[in-house]
């Protein structure tokens, strides 16, 4: 079918595009509050008014993610009964005030205490947004949807990377983070006006079908969670391999995506650059994931189950091999600009491949057998990851502190990734050879 034919029969069409740019700055919002922190985090380990070191900064990174599992377990649920609209709304203004009451103490105690704050707010993104997803857009646009909405959090990084990194040129890092105030503000006004809850709110009929496979006119198909209550719905989650395998996975992904938080004072030590100029190279992690997860999202929804099964686990590959390279690139021969070239090459293409195996498979998956408790089924799957990435944390920073610490950092990283490799792996196998996503419901009285 042809574009115009299908925006001439789908009247909710331009409200759909409306919630997908709120949507898409919505999550954006959350992400600039947490970029600016984590592009600061040079300079902060350079400021001798706070003295700290990067066994301090590990732990402050650990209580935002600790924050983030809590969120993950209660926005879900948050998301799903008060709706995402209202949930987004709050998460922002709550990001906000923990973000401005960073950039003004100075002790690791309280530090902490703000990103955790912070962090909790910005958990609830991801709930809100399958929330949302699930009321406007058809089973079958939801790859393509996710894949450019969680672009948002790779273009905010990107623009906050080199708006925050070029700032820290010239001023200090607490002037970085009060930066980033004016605009998520604006972005707030402009989304408690134009963010909605569902196509009613508009006076627009409802989506014809929530979990169908078409999205057109045919009567909404019924889901095996649709009369299931909460308990039920949790203890149909953890009786299914599938949930336990991409669980696995996105623990271990998860941990790989956080060494974007520990880039800038990776590229500041091993390149030794300067704090803006580490945390404008950094911005190369979101470039990379940031193209990754929008052309994914529409392969994805291309291939069939099988052929992604080869592909993402193809893609898992070839990022175990990027880690290997950045083991060995700073023991290399090369002259040293040349080398942090290479570097930021391989850190581009890493972030190109886990990305779209990160945030896609859980999320679609997460609609799909999640139905109506899709929220707190991406909130459980997304806290798993985040727990493992705070643990991580902890001890990453600790490691860290050590003489060859960034070797030793990196070897984890590269045997995390092989787990992760073969339990995605494992889980997409599974999903293909399901006979229907949608098992049938049967609940034992």
């Amino acid at each position: 079918m042809k574009w115009t034919t299908k925006i001439k029969n789908n009247p909710n069409f331009t409200w759909e595009m409306v919630l997908l740019i709120c949507i898409y700055g919505a999550y954006a919002a959350l992400n600039i509050c947490r970029t600016t922190v984590v592009i600061s985090s040079p300079a902060m380990l350079d400021d001798p008014e706070l003295g700290l070191n990067k066994t301090m900064w590990g732990a402050i990174l650990g209580w935002g993610t600790a924050g983030t599992v809590i969120g993950k377990l209660t926005t879900g649920i948050l998301a799903d009964r008060f709706g995402g609209r209202r949930v987004f709304l709050g998460s922002i203004g709550l990001c906000m005030l923990a973000t401005g009451i960073f950039g003004v103490i100075s002790k690791v105690f309280f530090f902490s205490i703000a990103f955790f704050i912070a962090m909790l707010a910005k958990s609830a993104g991801w709930p809100c947004m399958a929330n949302l997803i699930r009321n406007w857009f058809s089973k079958n646009w939801r790859g393509r949807i996710w894949g450019i909405l969680a672009s948002s959090s790779m273009s905010s990084s990107l623009f906050t990377s080199l708006l925050m990194g070029s700032l820290l040129l010239v001023v200090s890092w607490r002037w970085v983070v009060a930066s980033s105030l004016p605009i998520t503000g604006i972005l707030f006004i402009i989304l408690f006006f134009y963010l909605k809850q569902s196509p009613t709110d508009v006076g627009l009929r409802e989506l014809p079908s929530i979990d169908g496979d078409d999205g057109g006119d045919n009567p909404k198909k019924s889901h095996h969670l649709d009369d299931a209550t909460l308990g039920e719905a949790l203890t149909n989650f953890i009786k299914n391999s599938r949930f336990w395998l991409i669980c696995l996975s996105i623990m271990c992904l998860t941990i790989l995506m956080t060494f974007q938080n520990f880039l800038p004072i990776y590229l500041k030590e091993i390149f030794h650059l300067s704090p803006g100029k580490a945390g404008i190279a950094s911005s190369t992690f979101a470039l990379g994931s940031m193209f990754s997860v929008v052309i994914g999202g529409f392969i994805f929804d291309k291939l069939t189950k099988k052929k992604r099964v080869f592909t993402l686990g193809g893609m898992m590959i070839l990022a175990t091999g990027c880690i290997v390279i950045l083991i060995f690139l700073p023991k290399s021969n090369a002259q040293e600009n040349s080398t942090l070239w290479v570097a930021l090459s391989v850190i581009t293409i890493y972030a190109l491949l886990v990305a779209p195996c990160y945030l896609i498979p859980m999320s679609v998956f997460s609609i799909d057998f999640g139905g109506k408790y899709c929220g707190v089924l991406v909130g459980i799957i997304d806290a798993t990851g985040y727990l493992a990435s705070m643990v991580f944390e902890f001890l990453g920073g600790t490691i860290l502190d050590k003489t060859d610490g960034w070797q030793q950092f990196l070897y984890i990283m590269l045997n995390i990734s092989i787990i992760g490799t073969i339990s995605l792996i494992l889980f997409l196998f599974i999903d293909h050879r399901s006979l229907n996503n949608n098992e049938t419901y049967k609940h034992k009285m």
